[in-house]
C-alpha cells in the first residue's frame, strides 16, 4: 500500500513539474514546404514569397499585422521536373493569446503575382499555429488565372 502511494505522490509530482510533458510552442513557429508541380511551365529568375500575418478574429476592421516575410529572389522551376523548397517563418515572433495567424505563398516577376500557394492544393485562406491549426505546412503552388 505505501508503494502504490508513493507510486501516485511521485506522478503527481511529476505532472506539477511538467515531467514528462512537452513544453508547449509560444512562438509563431512555422514549417512550410513549397511543391511546384512537374506539370507547372518552366519560370526563371523570379522571386519565392512568403508571408507570416496574425490578426485579431474579434476586431472585423482591422488589417492584419505582418509577423515575418521571406524572399527567396533567382528562384526558378523546370517544366517536367518537381521543385520542393521547405522554409521556416515566423521563429522569432510570440503568440498573442486569442489571435489568429495566416500565410500567404506567391511566386513573383517584378511586383506581380504569377503563382499562388495553396495548402495542400486547396483553394481557401491558410490558417497556422492557433485553433489547433498546423504548424507544418505544404503549400502546392499553382499559376495565377
Amino acid at each position: 500500500m505505501r508503494k502504490a502511494w508513493l507510486t501516485v505522490l511521485f506522478v503527481v509530482i511529476a505532472a506539477g513539474c511538467g515531467i514528462g510533458a512537452e513544453k508547449e510552442d509560444n512562438t509563431t513557429k512555422v514549417i512550410v514546404k513549397v511543391v511546384i508541380p512537374k506539370e507547372v511551365a518552366s519560370f526563371t529568375d523570379q522571386t519565392l514569397e512568403l508571408r507570416l500575418y496574425e490578426y485579431n478574429p474579434l476586431i472585423a476592421d482591422k488589417a492584419a499585422d505582418l509577423v515575418e516575410k521571406i524572399e527567396k529572389a533567382k528562384f526558378a522551376h523546370t517544366q517536367g521536373k518537381e521543385t520542393t523548397v521547405e522554409l521556416v517563418i515566423g521563429a522569432k515572433g510570440t503568440v498573442t493569446p486569442m489571435h489568429a495567424y495566416y500565410l500567404t505563398t506567391f511566386v513573383l516577376k517584378g511586383a506581380n503575382r504569377t503563382h499562388i500557394g495553396e495548402i495542400d492544393g486547396k483553394s481557401g485562406l491558410c490558417k497556422v499555429i492557433a485553433n489547433g491549426n498546423p504548424r507544418t505546412v505544404q503549400m502546392i503552388v499553382r499559376p495565377v488565372r
